[in-house]
């Protein structure tokens, strides 16, 4: 009685008809016009579950009212996954019992919603409740402020009919025509209030929208989102990180989408901004809207996520094994550059290596000057091999974090100044992307560049254990290792 009463009180206040289904069954319908109903279910132990009801009927909407229950189930779906405590859905048609290319109604099936977990009190309870009936209240709210008023005084205000016109753009005609080969089951149509232009391709799933109103009401909903959305390009698409809520598009599908686009606006885009649901995707492209009915859900992901894992598990095999070695949280920079030293002494192309001055007393930002033996594809003949002996300055940064490229600066000129060929850096961590790039655009300069980072180090000790004992302030091995005199 209790819970009755609040759905009651809050169908009172947002305007919305309430009917029951029973003691732990209601029936929460919108309006008309806008043909959302909310049914929720209350089970055992105050469990919560919920679905919703595209339909409309003819005292608004004259006609085939299947556009109205596509379009709107779709203005419906893209709001409530961008609110704040996202849900992401499934939509099904309802095929009509008659018309074969007509669809009575749609469900709108809720998979994902991370906010209505846990419900464990009363309280907890009525406050999803409240909730849920206030995202219905808000929407209707929302989108008909973009849609235009659509009561009877209105209507006859502005001099618009509700009667649908069975036409259709010619560029969205084309578009089903040319991309899918034309289609056998479709519903297309026109109307002025709301106001869209519109095409289903049933058979491929593909629902294109013109309508600048409708466009402008999408675009407002992605910036309700206020969540941090997170993109991984995995192996056969990209998984999509929004808060809690978790989907997946495939590389097929992205392709399709800036295929229709380019089709339809004649603009080219590498990003297309997408609204994954469970099994349908969105993107506007002012004033299109489109829609491809496709599977992007939270099972996806995982499928996505597993392969990734595969190849994540081979990568760091490969690339970043089980390290054997275990660093001070504060390197001494003296010992490393000495390591860095014994090292590249034992390196097959390194002749010579020197420390110019005492650590840290005038050596003009030469740690280490080299003598290496390197490629160079300029000396080639029958004679001499593509190789040279150049003079490398060599730089070594202890940190705890990554080196960036506002930690080594000048390497040009120290290059120069010391009359030398090349450039070695050896960190302690690992180098920034932009110092990546920087070291890589000396090489467009003549250059020669090197670097070592963690990695790379930990490569060479591992075949020179013999060093780690004399250098107890930069690392340690993990586990017990016999080390080798060398004489």
């Amino acid at each position: 009685m209790k819970i009755h009463k609040l759905i009651k009180n809050l169908c009172d206040e947002y305007s919305l008809h309430l009917g029951t289904r029973g003691d732990d069954s209601f029936r929460v319908d919108t309006d008309q016009a806008s043909g959302i109903t909310l049914f929720l279910e209350i089970g055992k132990g105050k469990n919560l579950s919920f679905y919703f009801l595209q339909r409309t009927y003819d005292i608004v909407y004259q006609g085939d009212r299947s556009d109205a229950h596509v379009i709107l189930s779709l203005m419906f779906a893209s709001f409530i996954r961008q609110i704040k405590n996202g849900i992401s859905c499934s939509l099904f048609d309802i095929a009509h019992p008659a018309m074969e290319d007509e669809i009575w109604g749609r469900y709108i099936m809720p998979e994902q919603t991370p906010s209505f977990i846990g419900i464990a009190s009363e309280a907890q309870l009525e406050n999803a409740i409240s909730e849920v009936i206030n995202i219905l209240a808000t929407w209707r709210e929302f989108f008909w402020e973009f849609a235009g008023c659509p009561c009877k005084e209105c209507l006859i205000k502005d001099n618009i009919d509700t009667y649908r016109e069975y036409e259709i753009s010619e560029e969205i005609n084309k578009s089903i025509e040319i991309i899918y080969k034309g289609a056998s089951h479709t519903n297309y149509g026109v109307r002025k209030r709301p106001n869209w232009n519109y095409i289903y391709d049933i058979d491929h799933e593909v629902t294109i929208i013109k309508s600048e109103d409708l466009s402008k009401y999408i675009e407002a909903t992605q910036k309700i989102n206020n969540r941090k959305i997170e993109k991984v390009k995995g192996v056969n698409g990209e998984l999509i990180l929004d808060g809690d809520l978790k989907n997946y598009v495939d590389n097929k599908v992205i392709k399709e989408f800036k295929l229709l686009i380019k089709f339809l606006s004649q603009k080219e885009d590498d990003e297309v901004t997408l609204i994954p649901l469970e099994n349908m995707i969105i993107s506007v492209a002012n004033p299109y809207i489109i829609a491809l009915g496709r599977l992007s859900g939270i099972n996806e992901f995982k499928i996505e996520r597993e392969i990734i894992r595969k190849r994540h598990n081979r990568e760091s095999e490969l690339l970043f094994p089980v390290p054997l070695f275990e660093w001070e949280d504060i390197v001494c920079p003296d010992q490393f550059e000495l390591l860095i030293k014994s090292l590249l002494e034992r390196e097959p192309n390194v002749k010579s290596v020197r420390i110019p001055a005492p650590i840290n007393q005038g050596d003009k930002k030469r740690d280490l000057i080299i003598e290496w033996k390197v490629r160079n594809s300029n000396v080639v003949s029958k004679t001499q091999p593509p190789s040279s002996l150049i003079k490398v300055v060599g730089q070594c940064k202890a940190s705890k974090s990554t080196i960036g490229k506002g930690q080594v600066v000048d390497i040009r000129d120290t290059v120069e100044t010391h009359n030398s060929n090349g450039f070695f850096l050896a960190v302690s961590t690992q180098i920034s992307a932009p110092m990546t790039e920087k070291l890589e655009s000396l090489k467009n300069m003549g250059i020669w560049t090197d670097w070592w980072n963690r990695e790379d180090i930990e490569l060479r000790l591992s075949k020179n254990q013999d060093l780690l004992p004399k250098f107890t302030k930069v690392l340690k091995a993990k586990h017990q290792i016999k080390f080798i005199e060398k004489k």
